[in-house]
Order: C-alpha cells, then sequence, then structure tokens
C-alpha cells in the first residue's frame, strides 16, 4: 500500500485546519499533487473558510451589550406553573416524574434538526455570496474570447496567485511557517518549490510575515505574505515557470496583479495598495530575485 493511500478525508481536513505536523503536512501535499480531485476540494474548503470569517469575523469580534452578557449568565427561568425543563434523557426510578410522551420527544427532535438544516444553508449560502465578491477582482476577460483563451486565463499564474490571496490574505493566520523561523522556511521553500529566497521589502515598507506551500499551475507554488504598519498586505507568489500566458499587470476590484519572470521562475505580486506602492514593491522584489547571493542579506 502507497503512503498515498493511507491519506483519509480526515487528513485533508486537518491539512486545511493547520492541524498537521511537518511530516504529515508533507505526504498530504505529496498526496494531493497525484490527486487532483482531493486538491480541488481541499480548496474548495479554503475558499469557503476564508468567506466565512470575512463574512462573519467582524461580528463574533464584536463585544455584545452588558445587558446580554448578564442575560446570557443566568440560568433560563421554567414557564410559570411547569418545573424545570427536562432534557429527554430517562431518569430512571425518579418519583413523581411522568415519562415524557414519545411524540412529543420526535416533534422536539425534528423541530430541532430543521432549525440546524436552515441555519447550515443560510451559513452556506453566506458564504458563497462572499467567496464571489472575493474573487471578482481575478483576470477580466474580453466579451468575445476563443475557448483557447480562456484556458489560458483560467491556468495563467496572475489567476492562480489572485485565487490564492483571496484565501489566505484575510486569514488571521495566513502562513504556515512564520518569518521568526526563516531558516526553516527557506529550507522548506528549497525543497518544495525549488527557490530558496524570500525578497527583503522593507525598504518599501512591507515587513515579512512569513509563507506557505500552495497548489500552482503546474506545481507546488510558494506565497509569501507581507505587511505594512497600517496592516495593509500583499502576497508574493512564485512557481516554476511554464509556457503559459505572457507576464502581464492587471487591476480589479482595488487589487493590483504584477507578474514577471526571472531565472525560470514565474512571480506575481498581489495586494490592495495604491498602484504607486505595488510598482514599488514589484520593483524591489524583482531586483530582490534577480540578485546573485552575495549580494543577499
Amino acid at each position: 500500500m502507497t503512503p498515498s493511500a493511507l491519506i483519509e478525508e480526515a487528513d485533508l481536513h486537518a491539512l486545511v485546519d493547520g492541524e498537521l505536523d511537518p511530516e504529515q503536512r508533507r505526504k498530504v501535499e505529496d498526496h494531493l499533487l497525484q490527486h487532483p480531485e482531493d486538491a480541488a476540494l481541499v480548496e474548495g474548503w479554503r475558499r469557503q473558510n476564508a468567506a466565512l470569517r470575512a463574512a462573519f469575523e467582524p461580528v463574533a469580534l464584536e463585544t455584545p451589550p452588558l445587558s446580554l452578557r448578564e442575560a446570557a449568565a443566568r440560568p433560563p427561568a421554567p414557564p410559570a406553573g411547569q418545573g424545570p425543563i427536562e432534557t429527554g434523557a430517562i431518569h430512571w426510578g425518579r418519583p413523581g416524574a411522568a415519562p415524557r410522551p414519545t411524540r412529543k420527544l420526535d416533534e422536539i427532535r425534528a423541530s430541532r434538526r430543521r432549525q440546524a438544516l436552515a441555519s447550515t444553508l443560510l451559513t452556506l449560502i453566506a458564504g458563497a455570496a462572499v467567496a464571489a465578491a472575493a474573487l471578482l477582482f481575478l483576470a477580466s476577460r474580453p466579451p468575445a474570447q476563443s475557448p483557447t483563451t480562456r484556458a489560458i486565463a483560467a491556468t495563467s499564474y496572475a489567476a492562480r496567485a489572485g485565487l490564492t490571496y483571496a484565501t489566505y490574505i484575510l486569514d488571521p493566520r495566513p502562513v504556515e511557517v512564520e518569518a521568526s523561523r526563516r531558516g526553516e522556511l527557506l529550507a522548506w521553500l528549497q525543497e518544495r518549490v525549488g527557490f530558496s529566497r524570500a525578497p527583503d521589502l522593507s525598504g518599501v515598507g512591507l515587513r515579512l510575515l512569513g509563507g506557505r506551500v500552495a497548489p500552482g499551475v503546474a506545481a507546488p507554488a510558494a506565497f509569501l505574505v507581507y505587511e505594512r504598519d497600517d496592516g495593509g498586505r500583499v502576497g508574493l507568489y512564485f512557481e516554476r515557470a511554464e509556457a503559459l500566458a505572457a507576464p502581464a499587470g492587471q487591476r480589479g476590484q482595488g487589487v493590483s496583479v504584477i507578474e514577471w519572470r526571472a531565472g525560470g521562475f514565474a512571480f506575481v505580486l498581489v495586494g490592495a495598495l495604491a498602484p504607486e506602492a505595488m510598482q514599488a514593491a514589484a520593483e524591489a522584489a524583482a531586483a530582490a530575485v534577480a540578485a546573485t547571493p552575495a549580494e543577499v542579506k
């Protein structure tokens, strides 16, 4: 039995939730490279998580009013003329307690199931709406396109970088290896992506938070996340370049995408900063990746 055959759905969920150690994560990522259907499933879960966080995290972080907190701390009072509400469990030998009719219990359970189903459907609908809004910035296309042009756009590095950005950039933990573990981060990128350099963009006001490995167009891709003092973030996506669409710059829905090639790799800088700030960051990153090892600090 191959190691890939040992990967179960629980392992895929653990990867999405960031609960795997480095060795387990590597095995699951290798499995995803060999099983595109599982990779698509994992990516769908990640997009759904990002959409749900974007939709509901601001509400979850709000401080409830004092009156609501006090009300939540008080035990509920039983209805007038009735004793404490039972949970439906069987109380053997309890004196004076008449058993609840089975039909009543079934009605309560059915009502709870209907409420849970309705809540789940509403959550999925809201998540899908937010995900659709987050992905609107991806490569805009002219009204008339040939099937070949549409296929290239769907698999271009810029589109893939935009999807990775939308999936992770709003995550409270957008990276898998933090910048404080720089040596481990660079060794991991070299092993998984084949490029062990994290450009220093402090000169343009961007601090490296860390990085992660993501599914690429044709191979594993790296995604480095940088942050400004005001909280603005950009992502630097790169993977080995193949003969796909030519490098280009795009802008839509407030997000800029700047792509270039160097050393056999495709690099894409994605972010919602002002165009001049994005251009300066892209020039700094391009200079850093093109520098010889002796020139890199």
